[in-house]
């Protein structure tokens, strides 16, 4: 055979058409194939091909680690911290002048942000304070939600009271820094503004009023996303897995909205799921994660009964019931419930309790009485009981709490309405009477008379039992532009000053009905009926004890022998647009280590948890 030179096949390609040379060309390839060619052959698997060989080995395991909590940890379980200056304004003479300073050109921006051209003249105006605001968001915290504002005056700023202030709108952000390099903040976090409210004294523990330090309730609206999340250990991590997780957590918690049935995790990646915050569970999320955490994935019949039968066990033991009861609670098959249901009947309060706090998670009637119970006896379990009767749907947890109400110790009864207001805030029971546009009146017909003030969230007063008498003997100055004073002939005058100058004045019945919806014709805020009050109570001048929020709180978790901390706000890295990273960085953890040891008792070993002799001890 003569061969061609190269040269001419060339040109014939070059010449023939745009089909012939392609086919030439494909004709070409597969004789090179056919000859031996191993173009696309691979010598060697590549890292897919080893890591699903990997899954395939552990699946098979049948000691492989099983739930959730063994293989990935928790995250965004701290709470946020949103911060910003904002501009106090309609204050009576008592504000002032801003030095030159960053804050004082920060403070000009956000003026000019507002519309208003005059910046300077009002920021130092006697009228007008700059003040620091914080809002601390919980982790179940979502777009959309009120939150309170803490207030305090900058130290920039020579004000000398800040009460009957009101701020302008004001946007908050995330603070941060790189490698302690210069400061940065993130997209705006939240919103806020409103009334300002001035702690009194005997609520701040203080010796004399801190008129530059104050809350606005509700004042703050909430624009960031929950950013709690579910971290695959690197070992762990394929896209296997995080579906796998996915499922086990969907099929387990989800609720509906709109009649449309929502599901609360979302794989992100090969090693995050992003786990959205459930109604039920935003008064606890280091339950709701430590939950989540102890749900088996991927497996099959005789493993959950497995887990089950040790669950079963373990519930019985003090030092470890809280284990047993939150996995019992993440199975909540009719199997798990039962379990909960036995454990009703233990003699130790611990062990009840908890089990009858995860059952009420899943709305069992049978928890009621249990809750009820334990959170009129102890103090130390008295916040999650209530918490427990206030998400628990059936209508026997509401009636419970409408009983709470009636009594006698203010801190039960203020928080059984408090958590009723919560589960149904259309309840008859509680319905209240607005008193201007600043608060309400609620009425509860009680024995046992009270009068508590909200100093969270919610500008209420509630009057617990009859209309009590004001019984007083000299004139009250309870802020500095409001005074009540008794008349000769048993009533009571109340005038306020207004900050055009103005004075208001009414003559009312000395009874505290009376004198509460007297703020109305004054033009008097919330503010002003909480120091009233406050100050009636350390006067003597109300035939009623007065509290000031007597909320029960969750601090003295389950019974420990000293209060728990609150949570510090999480410390993580972000990016110059202020999107935060997931926290898979050690950099990143130093909060996330102790929320994991809340919800964490277990080792990362081989084998399973129910499987290891003796069990590890619970930290609480």
């Amino acid at each position: 055979m003569v061969r061609k030179p190269v040269a001419s096949i060339q040109a014939r390609l070059a010449q023939a058409p745009s089909v012939s040379r392609r086919s030439i060309l494909i004709t070409g390839l597969s004789l090179a194939l056919l000859g031996g060619c191993k173009l696309f052959v691979r010598e060697k698997k590549d890292e897919l091909d080893i890591a699903n060989a990997k899954l395939k080995e552990t699946l098979a395991d049948p000691d492989r680690l099983r739930l959730i909590g063994e293989v990935a940890r928790s995250s965004g379980a701290s709470l946020r911290r949103f911060q910003s200056l904002g501009l106090i304004t309609n204050l009576p003479g008592t504000g002032g002048v801003v030095k030159p300073s960053p804050q004082r050109d920060m403070m000009l921006q956000e003026i000019r942000r507002n519309d208003i051209l005059d910046a300077e003249r009002v920021l130092d105006s006697p009228m007008t304070a700059t003040a620091k605001l914080s809002i601390i968001a919980n982790p179940c915290d979502e777009k959309g939600d009120l939150v309170d504002v803490l207030v305090e005056c900058s130290g920039e700023c020579d004000a000398t009271d800040l009460r009957e202030g009101h701020l302008m709108e004001a946007h908050l952000f995330e603070y941060f820094s790189f490698n302690d390099s210069q400061l940065r903040k993130s997209h705006e976090r939240a919103t806020a503004k409103g009334d300002l409210l001035i702690f009194p004294a005997s609520y701040s523990k203080s010796s004399q009023i801190e008129p530059l330090q104050g809350v606005i309730l509700s004042g703050g609206r909430i624009k960031d996303e929950s950013r709690m999340a579910i971290v695959v250990s690197e070992e762990f991590r394929h896209v296997h897995w995080v579906k796998a997780m996915e499922t086990s957590i969907n099929r387990r918690f989800y609720y509906q909205d709109s009649g449309k049935q929502v599901t609360v995790a979302k794989g992100k990646n090969d090693r995050e799921l992003r786990i959205a915050a459930l109604p039920k569970y935003r008064f606890d999320p280091t339950h709701y994660l430590g939950t989540i955490l102890l749900l088996g994935f991927a497996e099959n019949a005789t493993q959950v009964s497995e887990r089950l039968e040790w669950c079963r066990r373990m519930i019985a033991d003090p030092d470890l019931t809280r284990r047993a009861a939150w996995e019992l609670e993440a199975m909540g098959s009719d199997q798990a419930i039962e379990a909960l249901k036995v454990a009703l009947a233990n003699e130790n309060d611990q062990v009840r309790f908890y089990a009858a706090h995860s059952l009420a998670y899943m709305d069992q009637p049978e928890s009621v009485a249990i809750l009820e119970n334990l959170a009129r006896i102890f103090p130390k379990f008295r916040a999650h009981c209530l918490i427990g009767l206030c998400v628990n749907e059936h209508a026997s947890a509401r009636e419970a709490l409408e009983s709470l109400m009636q009594d006698p110790d203010p801190e039960l009864r203020f928080g059984a309405y408090w958590y009723l207001h919560h589960r149904d805030s259309r309840n008859a029971m509680i319905a209240g009477e607005p008193i201007g546009e600043s608060f309400r009146l609620v009425r509860i017909p009680s024995e046992y008379p009270q009068i508590c003030v909200s100093m969270e969230r919610r500008a209420e007063i509630i009057l617990f039992g009859a209309n009590p008498e004001i019984k007083l003997t000299k004139q009250l100055e309870p802020t500095p532009s409001l005074r009540i004073t008794p008349m000769s002939s048993g009533l009571i005058r109340v005038a306020k000053r207004t900050l055009s100058g103005e004075i208001l004045q009414t003559i009312i019945t000395s009874d505290f009905v009376s004198l509460v919806k007297s703020m109305a014709a004054v033009q008097g805020n919330y503010g002003d009926i909480v120091h009233t009050l406050d100050a009636l109570e350390q006067c003597g001048g109300c035939s009623t004890h007065v509290a000031l929020h007597p909320m029960p709180r969750t601090g003295r978790l389950y019974g420990q022998e000293t209060e728990i901390k609150p949570s510090e706000p999480e410390e993580s890295l972000q990016d110059e647009t202020g999107s935060q990273e997931p926290d898979t960085n050690k950099s990143t953890s130093k909060a996330s280590d102790s929320e994991d040891s809340m919800v964490r008792s277990y080792s990362t070993s081989k084998t399973p948890w129910y499987r290891r002799m003796p069990f590890t001890k619970t930290s609480d």
